[in-house]
């Protein structure tokens, strides 16, 4: 006991010996050492090594009842800190498109001409189908949208 209180009953029937405030609990708790068992074609038993099961399962790997060859998972203490360092990220890059490029599909587009029709009057612009779709779409200054 770290701070002299009394442990109820229930828990030292369980094994505790120590009461449930908070500085107790982090003094005197002890870490668990879980085996997994993989076996084959079902899912991973855990068994936590303390006690007679803990015993039991131990016996049963040296005799070679599993299959496969059991992993300890060692636990970290729940106070462990990670120092993430801080970085100032760069705006986005906005991409700007050629504005002749832009002015010509869309003055196209205004005239009544679709996708396959511009490709066809742009064709020595080497204009692709993806942009002609993009600056069809496009954001048009006030004064073209007349």
């Amino acid at each position: 006991m770290t701070c002299g209180d009394q442990i109820l009953p229930e828990r030292a029937e369980l094994g505790f010996k120590y009461c449930t405030r908070r500085k107790c609990v982090r003094e005197n708790r002890e870490g668990l050492t879980v085996v997994e068992i993989g076996q084959h074609k079902t899912n991973a038993e855990y068994v936590i090594l303390g006690g007679a099961s803990g015993e039991q399962a131990l016996k049963d790997m040296r005799e070679g009842k599993y299959r496969r060859d059991p992993v300890v998972v060692k636990r970290e203490s729940p106070r462990t800190h990670f120092d993430v360092p801080k970085r100032q990220f760069s705006q986005p890059r906005v991409e700007k498109y050629p504005a002749d490029r832009v002015k010509f599909v869309q003055a196209l587009h205004d005239q009544g001409y679709g996708v396959e029709d511009i490709l066809e009057k742009g064709a020595y612009m080497n204009l692709t189908r993806s942009e002609v779709v993009r600056y069809m779409s496009g954001h048009r200054p006030p004064s073209a949208r007349a």
